[in-house]
């Protein structure tokens, strides 16, 4: 048989603040990788902001040049100008706005959140 060991409220107390101290800190690590990973997602949707916004204006450069000059067999140079202009401008505003959205669809705290409101229940349930 084994012989039962009287646990002083002290050593009690002692072990629930390193359990408590143990669940803080592992709750701050989980916040860390999350952010981590989500900084990570926010530099590639960064880097597909530039990189529209650079073709955009590629586009207007080179190719909108040569458009031009085939618009002005029907419009006036003005008109065949703005006409290919909007459709470059239109581009380039539609890959920086899906950019955008897709960044404010990061929720970087997410499952940390819910590990928090988990332990939290867990600890404040009655039994």
């Amino acid at each position: 048989m084994q012989k039962q060991r009287d646990t002083s409220l002290g050593e009690l107390l002692t072990d629930l603040a390193g359990q408590v101290e143990h669940l803080v800190s592992q709750h701050v690590k989980l916040a860390r990788q999350e952010f981590t990973a989500d900084g990570q997602k926010l530099v590639v949707q960064g880097v597909g902001i530039a990189f529209g916004l650079l073709l955009a204006v590629l586009g207007l450069a080179f190719v909108g040049v040569a458009l031009m000059a085939g618009l002005q067999v029907w419009l006036a140079p003005w008109a065949a100008a703005l006409i290919v202009a909007m459709f470059y401008l239109g581009a380039g505003v539609l890959i920086v706005i899906s950019s955008v959205r897709r960044i404010g669809e990061l929720n970087p705290t997410g499952r940390t959140r819910e590990e928090v409101q988990e332990t939290l229940a867990w600890l404040t349930r009655k039994k």
